[in-house]
Protein backbone atom coordinates (compact mmCIF):
# COMPACT_ATOMS: atom_id res chain seq x y z
CA UNK A 1 0.00 0.00 0.00
CA UNK A 2 1.27 3.63 -0.62
CA UNK A 3 0.04 7.30 -0.40
CA UNK A 4 0.69 10.00 -2.63
CA UNK A 5 0.34 13.20 -1.53
CA UNK A 6 -1.48 15.04 -3.53
CA UNK A 7 -2.72 18.87 -3.81
CA UNK A 8 -5.61 18.34 -2.47
CA UNK A 9 -5.91 14.54 -1.30
CA UNK A 10 -3.59 12.15 0.21
CA UNK A 11 -4.71 9.54 -1.84
CA UNK A 12 -4.21 6.01 -1.19
CA UNK A 13 -2.92 3.76 -4.34
CA UNK A 14 -1.80 -0.03 -5.27
CA UNK A 15 -0.07 -0.84 -8.31
CA UNK A 16 -0.82 -4.71 -9.41
CA UNK A 17 0.63 -6.75 -12.61
CA UNK A 18 2.99 -5.91 -15.48
CA UNK A 19 2.26 -4.28 -18.77
CA UNK A 20 1.25 -0.87 -20.60
CA UNK A 21 -0.35 1.06 -17.22
CA UNK A 22 -3.98 0.75 -16.83
CA UNK A 23 -5.67 3.30 -14.51
CA UNK A 24 -9.13 1.85 -13.20
CA UNK A 25 -11.38 5.09 -11.98
CA UNK A 26 -13.35 3.47 -9.52
CA UNK A 27 -17.42 4.65 -9.43
CA UNK A 28 -19.75 6.48 -6.35
CA UNK A 29 -18.72 5.52 -3.03
CA UNK A 30 -16.65 2.90 -4.64
CA UNK A 31 -12.97 2.46 -3.84
CA UNK A 32 -10.00 0.58 -5.55
CA UNK A 33 -11.42 -2.65 -3.86
CA UNK A 34 -14.38 -2.34 -6.19
CA UNK A 35 -11.85 -4.08 -9.08
CA UNK A 36 -10.80 -7.14 -6.80
CA UNK A 37 -13.04 -9.74 -9.08
CA UNK A 38 -11.48 -8.40 -12.68
CA UNK A 39 -8.01 -7.25 -10.93
CA UNK A 40 -6.11 -11.16 -11.33
CA UNK A 41 -7.45 -11.56 -14.76
CA UNK A 42 -6.11 -7.75 -15.91
CA UNK A 43 -3.10 -7.57 -14.23
CA UNK A 44 -1.95 -10.33 -16.55
CA UNK A 45 -1.76 -7.76 -19.42
CA UNK A 46 -1.87 -4.61 -17.50
CA UNK A 47 0.01 -2.69 -14.56
CA UNK A 48 -3.02 -1.53 -12.99
CA UNK A 49 -2.98 1.79 -11.12
CA UNK A 50 -5.94 1.02 -8.34
CA UNK A 51 -6.89 4.16 -6.15
CA UNK A 52 -9.39 5.55 -3.99
CA UNK A 53 -11.16 8.65 -5.12
CA UNK A 54 -10.50 11.68 -2.96
CA UNK A 55 -12.28 11.20 0.17
CA UNK A 56 -13.58 7.76 -0.14
CA UNK A 57 -11.74 4.76 1.06
CA UNK A 58 -8.12 5.16 2.41
CA UNK A 59 -7.58 8.57 0.71
CA UNK A 60 -8.22 11.73 3.27
CA UNK A 61 -9.32 14.47 1.57
CA UNK A 62 -7.23 18.26 2.40
CA UNK A 63 -10.27 19.69 0.56
CA UNK A 64 -13.87 18.89 -0.97
CA UNK A 65 -14.11 18.31 -4.49
CA UNK A 66 -16.62 21.04 -5.89
CA UNK A 67 -16.76 19.76 -9.30
CA UNK A 68 -15.85 17.04 -11.92
CA UNK A 69 -12.71 18.73 -12.47
CA UNK A 70 -11.30 18.60 -9.29
CA UNK A 71 -11.46 14.59 -9.17
CA UNK A 72 -10.36 14.67 -12.33
CA UNK A 73 -6.95 16.97 -11.53
CA UNK A 74 -6.59 14.36 -8.89
CA UNK A 75 -5.78 11.68 -11.54
CA UNK A 76 -3.24 14.46 -13.34
CA UNK A 77 -1.55 14.58 -10.01
CA UNK A 78 -1.51 10.66 -9.32
CA UNK A 79 0.17 9.83 -12.51
CA UNK A 80 2.84 12.81 -12.34
CA UNK A 81 3.84 11.12 -8.83
CA UNK A 82 3.94 7.96 -10.96
CA UNK A 83 5.62 9.32 -13.53
CA UNK A 84 3.46 8.01 -16.15
CA UNK A 85 3.59 10.37 -18.92
CA UNK A 86 0.54 8.19 -20.50
CA UNK A 87 -2.07 5.28 -20.00
CA UNK A 88 -5.04 3.66 -20.69
CA UNK A 89 -7.66 4.39 -18.34
CA UNK A 90 -11.13 2.45 -17.23
CA UNK A 91 -14.12 4.24 -15.47
CA UNK A 92 -17.21 2.74 -14.00
CA UNK A 93 -20.46 4.86 -12.96
CA UNK A 94 -18.73 8.23 -11.71
CA UNK A 95 -15.55 6.85 -12.37
CA UNK A 96 -16.76 7.02 -16.27
CA UNK A 97 -17.89 10.29 -16.11
CA UNK A 98 -14.86 11.91 -14.44
CA UNK A 99 -12.62 9.89 -17.13
CA UNK A 100 -14.62 11.81 -19.57
CA UNK A 101 -13.31 14.79 -17.69
CA UNK A 102 -9.79 13.97 -17.71
CA UNK A 103 -10.13 12.52 -21.54
CA UNK A 104 -11.33 16.42 -22.56
CA UNK A 105 -8.73 18.61 -20.82
CA UNK A 106 -5.93 15.90 -20.77
CA UNK A 107 -6.10 14.00 -23.89
CA UNK A 108 -2.29 13.53 -24.03
CA UNK A 109 -2.57 11.84 -20.89
CA UNK A 110 -4.70 8.74 -22.22
CA UNK A 111 -4.04 6.08 -25.32
CA UNK A 112 -7.43 4.25 -24.64
CA UNK A 113 -10.56 4.87 -22.64
CA UNK A 114 -12.98 2.75 -21.59
CA UNK A 115 -16.19 3.98 -19.99
CA UNK A 116 -18.59 1.99 -18.08
CA UNK A 117 -22.19 2.03 -17.12
CA UNK A 118 -22.02 6.26 -17.51
CA UNK A 119 -23.12 8.92 -19.16
CA UNK A 120 -21.90 12.15 -20.17
CA UNK A 121 -25.49 14.14 -20.07
CA UNK A 122 -28.40 13.80 -17.26
CA UNK A 123 -31.45 13.52 -18.36
CA UNK A 124 -34.52 14.19 -16.23
CA UNK A 125 -34.86 10.53 -15.98
CA UNK A 126 -31.30 10.81 -14.52
CA UNK A 127 -31.62 13.54 -12.28
CA UNK A 128 -34.59 11.84 -10.62
CA UNK A 129 -32.45 9.02 -10.07
CA UNK A 130 -29.58 11.35 -8.50
CA UNK A 131 -31.80 13.11 -6.15
CA UNK A 132 -33.25 9.47 -4.76
CA UNK A 133 -29.99 8.54 -3.86
CA UNK A 134 -29.22 12.09 -2.19
CA UNK A 135 -32.64 11.94 -0.10
CA UNK A 136 -31.37 7.65 0.34
CA UNK A 137 -28.12 9.08 1.99
CA UNK A 138 -29.77 12.21 4.31
CA UNK A 139 -32.92 10.13 5.36
CA UNK A 140 -31.61 5.99 5.67
CA UNK A 141 -29.48 4.20 8.00
CA UNK A 142 -26.10 3.55 5.72
CA UNK A 143 -27.51 -0.12 5.43
CA UNK A 144 -30.59 0.94 3.74
CA UNK A 145 -28.71 3.57 1.38
CA UNK A 146 -26.60 0.38 0.34
CA UNK A 147 -29.56 -1.66 -0.35
CA UNK A 148 -30.82 0.80 -2.17
CA UNK A 149 -28.20 1.17 -4.57
CA UNK A 150 -27.61 -2.46 -4.73
CA UNK A 151 -30.97 -3.03 -5.77
CA UNK A 152 -31.36 -0.17 -8.55
CA UNK A 153 -27.43 -1.60 -9.50
CA UNK A 154 -28.37 -5.02 -9.65
CA UNK A 155 -29.73 -7.49 -12.52
CA UNK A 156 -33.34 -8.57 -11.56
CA UNK A 157 -32.09 -12.44 -12.57
CA UNK A 158 -28.78 -12.04 -11.10
CA UNK A 159 -30.28 -10.71 -8.02
CA UNK A 160 -32.83 -13.50 -7.69
CA UNK A 161 -30.19 -16.22 -8.77
CA UNK A 162 -27.64 -14.93 -6.30
CA UNK A 163 -29.53 -13.13 -3.87
CA UNK A 164 -27.60 -14.57 -0.64
CA UNK A 165 -24.28 -13.69 -2.33
CA UNK A 166 -26.03 -10.26 -2.80
CA UNK A 167 -26.27 -10.08 0.34
CA UNK A 168 -23.16 -10.89 1.68
CA UNK A 169 -21.97 -8.06 -0.20
CA UNK A 170 -24.22 -5.37 1.46
CA UNK A 171 -23.31 -6.89 4.98
CA UNK A 172 -19.42 -6.03 4.00
CA UNK A 173 -20.37 -3.13 2.48
CA UNK A 174 -22.29 -1.65 5.55
CA UNK A 175 -19.41 -2.88 7.76
CA UNK A 176 -16.78 -1.57 5.73
CA UNK A 177 -18.90 2.08 6.44
CA UNK A 178 -18.19 5.19 4.47
CA UNK A 179 -17.99 8.76 4.67
CA UNK A 180 -21.36 10.34 4.26
CA UNK A 181 -19.71 13.80 3.73
CA UNK A 182 -17.86 12.59 0.92
CA UNK A 183 -20.41 10.56 -0.77
CA UNK A 184 -22.71 13.68 -0.32
CA UNK A 185 -19.59 15.54 -2.05
CA UNK A 186 -19.40 13.03 -4.91
CA UNK A 187 -23.52 13.49 -5.92
CA UNK A 188 -23.03 17.25 -5.89
CA UNK A 189 -20.33 17.10 -8.60
CA UNK A 190 -22.56 14.73 -10.33
CA UNK A 191 -25.26 17.31 -10.31
CA UNK A 192 -23.15 19.78 -12.31
CA UNK A 193 -21.68 17.24 -14.42
CA UNK A 194 -23.27 17.93 -17.71
CA UNK A 195 -21.20 18.82 -20.51
CA UNK A 196 -21.65 21.73 -22.39
CA UNK A 197 -21.06 22.57 -26.29
CA UNK A 198 -17.87 24.28 -25.23
CA UNK A 199 -16.47 21.39 -24.20
CA UNK A 200 -13.58 19.40 -26.32
CA UNK A 201 -15.02 16.51 -28.09
CA UNK A 202 -12.96 13.20 -27.04
CA UNK A 203 -10.89 12.21 -29.34
CA UNK A 204 -9.33 9.08 -27.73
CA UNK A 205 -10.11 5.33 -29.01
CA UNK A 206 -12.93 4.87 -26.91
CA UNK A 207 -15.01 1.40 -25.69
CA UNK A 208 -18.30 2.09 -24.15
CA UNK A 209 -19.94 -0.52 -22.29
CA UNK A 210 -23.42 -0.82 -20.68
CA UNK A 211 -25.62 -3.51 -18.84
CA UNK A 212 -29.19 -4.42 -20.47
CA UNK A 213 -30.91 -4.24 -17.00
CA UNK A 214 -29.05 -1.10 -15.46
CA UNK A 215 -31.68 0.86 -13.74
CA UNK A 216 -29.27 3.65 -11.60
CA UNK A 217 -27.82 4.72 -15.50
CA UNK A 218 -29.81 2.69 -18.36
CA UNK A 219 -28.07 1.61 -21.31
CA UNK A 220 -29.60 4.34 -23.65
CA UNK A 221 -28.29 6.89 -22.09
CA UNK A 222 -24.45 5.37 -22.97
CA UNK A 223 -25.39 4.51 -26.53
CA UNK A 224 -26.55 8.34 -27.11
CA UNK A 225 -23.30 8.86 -25.25
CA UNK A 226 -20.93 6.75 -27.35
CA UNK A 227 -22.86 8.65 -30.56
CA UNK A 228 -21.34 12.03 -29.33
CA UNK A 229 -17.82 10.26 -29.01
CA UNK A 230 -16.31 9.72 -32.88
CA UNK A 231 -15.21 6.33 -33.34
CA UNK A 232 -16.59 4.72 -30.48
CA UNK A 233 -17.57 1.29 -29.85
CA UNK A 234 -20.45 0.53 -27.64
CA UNK A 235 -21.49 -2.55 -26.57
CA UNK A 236 -24.75 -3.58 -24.09
CA UNK A 237 -23.76 -6.76 -21.87
CA UNK A 238 -27.58 -9.17 -21.95
CA UNK A 239 -28.05 -10.14 -18.43
CA UNK A 240 -26.29 -7.62 -17.12
CA UNK A 241 -26.56 -4.30 -14.22
CA UNK A 242 -24.98 -1.41 -13.17
CA UNK A 243 -21.96 -3.60 -12.61
CA UNK A 244 -20.91 -6.13 -15.34
CA UNK A 245 -17.92 -6.51 -13.61
CA UNK A 246 -19.25 -8.38 -10.84
CA UNK A 247 -22.37 -9.81 -12.41
CA UNK A 248 -20.49 -11.27 -15.45
CA UNK A 249 -16.58 -10.99 -15.77
CA UNK A 250 -16.42 -13.72 -18.26
CA UNK A 251 -18.33 -11.68 -20.54
CA UNK A 252 -17.65 -7.98 -19.65
CA UNK A 253 -13.56 -8.55 -19.66
CA UNK A 254 -12.58 -10.17 -22.71
CA UNK A 255 -13.90 -7.07 -25.09
CA UNK A 256 -12.38 -4.43 -22.69
CA UNK A 257 -8.96 -6.61 -23.01
CA UNK A 258 -9.44 -7.09 -26.67
CA UNK A 259 -9.87 -3.20 -27.43
CA UNK A 260 -6.93 -2.38 -25.02
CA UNK A 261 -4.32 -5.03 -26.10
CA UNK A 262 -5.74 -6.54 -29.43
CA UNK A 263 -2.54 -8.90 -29.89
CA UNK A 264 -2.92 -10.01 -26.35
CA UNK A 265 -7.03 -10.25 -26.16
CA UNK A 266 -6.59 -13.29 -28.95
CA UNK A 267 -6.29 -15.64 -26.45
CA UNK A 268 -10.29 -15.17 -25.70
CA UNK A 269 -11.10 -17.46 -28.45
CA UNK A 270 -14.50 -16.93 -30.68
CA UNK A 271 -17.07 -18.74 -29.10
CA UNK A 272 -16.03 -19.26 -25.68
CA UNK A 273 -17.65 -15.35 -25.47
CA UNK A 274 -21.18 -14.66 -25.44
CA UNK A 275 -20.79 -11.79 -27.59
CA UNK A 276 -22.42 -8.73 -26.68
CA UNK A 277 -24.45 -6.52 -28.85
CA UNK A 278 -21.82 -3.89 -30.96
CA UNK A 279 -22.39 -0.97 -32.88
CA UNK A 280 -19.81 1.31 -34.24
CA UNK A 281 -20.62 5.06 -33.79
CA UNK A 282 -18.00 6.66 -35.74
CA UNK A 283 -19.91 9.47 -37.75
CA UNK A 284 -22.32 10.20 -35.15
CA UNK A 285 -22.88 13.92 -35.09
CA UNK A 286 -20.50 15.23 -32.31
CA UNK A 287 -22.32 17.01 -28.89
Amino acid sequence: MAWADLSDCRCYYEIRGEGEPLLLVPGLGGTCRNWDPIVEELSRDFSLILFDNRGMGKSLAKRQARDLRHLAADLVELLDHLQVDRCHVMGISLGGIIAQRLAMEHPSRIDRLVLVSCTDSFSPYLRQISLLLAHALRKFSPESFIRTVELLGTAPEFLDSHAAEVERQIRAKTAAGFSKRALAGQLRCLACSDRSHHDPIITNPTLVLAGEHDALIPNCYARQMAGRIPGSEFKVLSGAGHNPFCECPERALPPVIQFLSPDRGTRFAEGNVDEPELINAGGAEAF
